[in-house]
């Protein structure tokens, strides 16, 4: 059984057609990049997948159930977390807290206990803290050590991603959604993301889908790659497959007119 499954789903915001007949599958454990040109509608489709939005029609399917007209925290209650292009972190709190948050929606001890502190809600928020230090010890240092009582709003762009993906990671989820998940990073951090992200699936258990512009990142980790183009997908396979595919290449680079001619 699939971990997602995505059949035929067409969204229209007005007269533009977002996304038409979008059909494709995630395996359980695998890596699965979306590229394209910008606005092809690879974040659209995130919105689409995480409850954002409701497509006009098609099916969105997790492990076999529908997930179609839920809403975006009932979908992370099931197993799906994401992070996004323009980061959403609460600033002027914590790395810790940042992670810690997201995990309050799971505790199942009354309101009282929290109030009163009771044995039951301390134990309770000593796992969730030990979780959210297993999640940011996937990044090391970068954020460990000082950085994770240091507020966001300190940290470099780079540690801010790192932030929102270990607060995906931190909900509880088996699958997760990262929107540019290297953008801010110079090419040393970008090696560093791409090595995390792999261990996230290796060593985690994660099946991730991602979008990404930096080809050298998509290639290195990717089981199959999604090339979209104006809402449609225009091909699918291997990353050698898809970057050597003409209709992909006409998408990022255009189409020559017959009748130019090649220059050395």
């Amino acid at each position: 059984m699939s971990m997602l499954s995505v059949r035929n789903v067409n969204k229209s915001f007005g007269g533009l057609q977002a996304t038409t007949n979008l059909s494709f599958d995630v395996q359980p454990g695998e890596i699965v990049s979306v590229i394209g040109p910008n606005g092809a509608g690879k974040t659209t489709l995130f919105n689409l997948i995480t409850g954002v939005y409701t497509p006009d029609s098609g099916a969105i399917e997790l492990e076999g159930s529908s997930i179609v007209g839920k809403r975006p925290n009932e979908i992370v209650d099931l197993g799906i977390a994401r992070t996004f292009q323009n980061l959403r972190l609460f600033t002027n709190l914590s790395v810790l807290d940042n992670v810690l948050i997201p995990q309050h929606h799971k505790l199942k001890v009354p309101w009282w206990q929290a109030v009163l502190r009771t044995p039951g809600y301390r134990q309770a928020e000593a796992e969730m803290h030990e979780r959210a230090l297993e999640k940011l010890s996937f990044f090391g240092p970068r954020l460990m050590s000082f950085r994770l009582h240091q507020p966001v709003y300190v940290l470099s762009y780079a540690n801010r991603r790192r932030t929102e993906m270990a607060r995906a990671m931190a909900t509880g989820a088996k699958m997760l959604l990262l929107d540019e998940p290297s953008a801010g990073m110079n090419p040393k951090e970008t090696t560093e993301i791409t090595q995390i992200i792999r261990r996230m699936r290796d060593e985690g258990g994660y099946t991730i889908l991602l979008v990404e512009h930096k080809m050298n990142l998509v290639g290195e980790i990717s089981d199959r790659v999604i090339v979209l183009d104006y809402g449609q997908k225009i091909a699918e396979g291997s990353y050698h497959d898809v970057v050597n595919d003409p209709k992909v290449l006409e998408a990022y680079l255009g189409k020559r007119d017959e009748g130019e001619e090649e220059t050395a």
